[in-house]
């Protein structure tokens, strides 16, 4: 019996909470590479700006004219046994690099497709090496009587004040593909050339060519000509290397 004012318990029970679902996290079973900064994305390319750089650091001509501030070890010791003691060091002159390069790069026409080649030999010799003066002209298949100032052929200037300035240590690096990329055989263009070659002898004997067709496609074309009149050279890092070796 329940005593009057007694609270009787409920026989309901109270229902059990339900836990909340939620979705699991599906993983994928292939795993997705992410991309970084140093992926290349970039196709085959026979010589790579980088090593460019690293390429025009051998073209130098190096003279002591800079500070007298580098010791001299050998000249301090013959100093002091001549002296027969030590007053104070000896010291030379910094040796400085004036190497001076004329760039003459073909343009337009069968040299469009390695327009980024050409660009990148500009750039990485003019900022990022240590030669004293680099000059570029731009020319279309043959530097005659004009060459320009700018790769889109609109400021010209005269090719005979580009060699005016020149002399016996200017270096002179010629790119074109000399009719390889068509398989072109033209006896104007090889003459034309031949004079243009003949005039820049007048100034300087350092003189090399870069052909960025491979060589096996010379054979037949107006460049297998006129690689018995200049040292010519493919656009690959051996190439660049025996071409540099050849105007320093």
């Amino acid at each position: 019996p329940v005593s009057p004012g007694e609270q009787v318990p409920s026989m309901v029970d109270s229902p059990t909470p339900v836990p909340e679902l939620s979705l699991l996290p599906v993983k994928s079973s292939i795993n997705v590479l992410e991309q970084t900064e140093d992926w290349d994305c970039q196709g085959y390319y026979p010589i790579s700006r980088r090593y460019m750089v690293y390429s025009w650091r051998y073209l130098r001509r190096m003279v002591a004219d800079g500070r007298e501030d580098v010791l001299d070890v050998e000249g301090t010791i013959a100093k002091v046994c001549q002296q027969g003691f030590f007053l104070k060091p000896k010291y030379s002159r910094r040796e400085q690099n004036h190497a001076d390069l004329l760039l003459l790069l073909d343009q337009e026409g069968s040299m469009t497709p390695f327009h980024r080649f050409t660009r990148d030999l500009v750039e990485t010799a003019q900022p990022d090496s240590n030669i004293e003066r680099v000059r570029v002209g731009y020319f279309h298949n043959v530097p005659a009587e004009y060459v320009y100032k700018d790769p889109y052929l609109t400021e010209k200037v005269k090719f005979e004040w580009i060699l005016a300035e020149s002399d016996g240590d200017t270096s002179v690096l010629i790119v074109s593909d000399g009719g390889a990329a068509r398989g072109d055989r033209r006896s104007e263009r090889f003459s034309a050339t031949a004079e243009v070659l003949w005039h820049i002898r007048q100034h300087t004997k350092l003189i090399a060519w870069l052909n960025p067709v491979p060589s096996e496609r010379w054979q037949g074309s107006t460049a297998q000509f006129i690689a018995h009149l200049v040292p010519m050279y493919p656009l690959d890092p051996h190439g660049l290397n025996q071409a540099i070796a050849q105007i320093r």
